[in-house]
């Protein structure tokens, strides 16, 4: 009997646009492992090429790619007529709302957030969009296999931190040792890929809290380089302390589990309302509740009876000053350790610093970015043992480091000098 030759039938092939070492990898195995065919590309060029170069049935690429017009990158590709159908998948950064109504705009077919999602989330949304595995690999062997590789490259990763952390801490200098714009591009393009670098192996279940601290870090930078003008004393404060909470939370994950934490208590004071929505806002995009109110005679009475994880004040407020109702709340048993963030106008910046840090633990500057805010409560919220600035630690108007470490002060430029090791707590 003569046998009929049957070519094999092509694998459904999914290009992935990201330079997350750590993520790429585990899609390759994941969807390899379902009977995919999976390529890799990092640039724009590349992308192009690897579109021309054979057919493809699936894009997902990352928007927060460092240095690349991912917008541009989704017009490009839907300019092609063979393309103009062909589904796309971004992964977006929930607090980047207009980058991502871009990216809709362009031609994204679905847009998800990257950290809240597992490559079998991902899989049955290709399902969704009738892109399916052409024939499936045995599954005997291969659910142990990818899992050995992620935690070879997961340890690697980890190894490679001390130095990648490093080299972030001396962009961050570089940073803050010039005032011309595109130097200071530079350096935070610089960051924002050492930082990408850093938080790679935090898409293992390393630490939600490296995911959450990186991923508002990220789009802070993000901002920050596509409107330099942004740039402040405050965010330039809060991302040298973002950087030295990251390289603490990576101590613990090298060294203990992560561990299942309860929702914090989060109490914002200000007797401005747009004030105190925009805090609410930008909490509610981390995953955070706030508590609100505007009298701060209220809130005296509310602090005597319950704890609160972190507290924003402000400064200005009729009735009370923030000043003397943070004394206040330094006599009471149940608030006396909680860490407060004073609320002040960027004009008062300086001269406000010495005042503030009379019972505070930090300041944030208005009209504060909400990103910034996020960072800044995820700072403190995820501190250890956190302990008052004392006011001898000013200098030049900027405060050191928690716990007064003297080797953590402002460099030329107003900014906190990064070390290798991490601030007293």
């Amino acid at each position: 009997m003569k046998k009929i030759f049957t070519p094999a039938k092509k694998k459904t092939t999914i290009l992935i646009v990201d330079d997350d070492q750590f993520a790429t990898h585990i899609y390759q195995e994941k969807l390899g492992a379902q009977g995919f065919k999976v390529e890799v590309t990092r640039d724009f060029d590349s992308t192009l090429q690897a579109l021309k170069k054979e057919a493809v049935n699936l894009v997902i690429l990352d928007l927060c790619l460092p240095g690349i017009n991912v917008v541009e990158l989704i017009k490009n590709i839907r300019s092609e007529s063979a393309m103009q159908s062909l589904p796309i998948i971004a992964f977006s950064n929930p607090y980047l709302n207009n980058l991502t109504r871009a990216a809709v705009e362009a031609g994204a077919t679905k847009f998800v957030a990257k950290v809240d999602n597992t490559p079998e989330q991902i899989i049955e949304l290709m399902r969704q969009l009738g892109v399916s595995a052409t024939s499936r690999v045995g599954a005997s062997g291969v659910v142990g296999a990818v899992e050995a590789n992620q935690e070879k490259l997961a340890s690697k990763l980890l190894i490679n931190r001390s130095e990648i952390l490093a080299k972030l801490r001396a962009s961050y200098q570089n940073f803050t040792r010039t005032e011309r714009e595109d130097l200071r591009r530079v350096a935070l393009l610089q960051m924002h890929r050492q930082l990408r670098s850093l938080a790679g192996g935090a898409s293992a279940p390393v630490s939600q809290k490296i995911a959450q601290m990186s991923t508002a870090l990220e789009a802070l930078l993000i901002e920050l380089y596509t409107e330099p003008a942004k740039i402040t004393p405050s965010v330039v404060r809060t991302i040298a302390h973002s950087i030295e909470t990251l390289a603490s939370l990576f101590d613990h994950a090298a060294n203990s589990q992560d561990q299942v934490t309860t929702s914090p208590k989060i109490l914002a004071v200000d007797d401005e309302v747009i004030s105190r929505e925009m805090v609410c806002s930008a909490l509610g995009k981390a995953g955070l509740h706030a508590k609100s109110l505007d009298d701060p005679l209220a809130a005296q009475r509310l602090l005597e009876q319950e704890r609160f994880d972190l507290i924003f004040l402000d400064i200005e407020m009729p009735g009370q000053t923030g000043l003397e109702l943070c004394a206040k709340i330094r006599g009471m048993e149940s608030n006396c350790a909680t860490p407060i963030v004073f609320v002040t106008s960027h004009s008062d910046f300086g001269s406000r610093a010495q005042s503030t840090l009379s019972g505070g633990n930090d300041f944030i500057a208005k009209p504060f970015l909400l990103v910034e805010l996020v960072v800044k409560a995820l700072t403190w919220l995820f501190k250890e043992g956190s302990q008052l600035l004392p006011t001898a630690s000013v200098h030049h108007g900027i405060p050191a480091a928690a716990g007064g470490d003297k080797s953590q002060l402002v460099s030329g430029h107003g900014a906190p000098e990064l070390h290798r090791r991490s601030p007293a707590r």
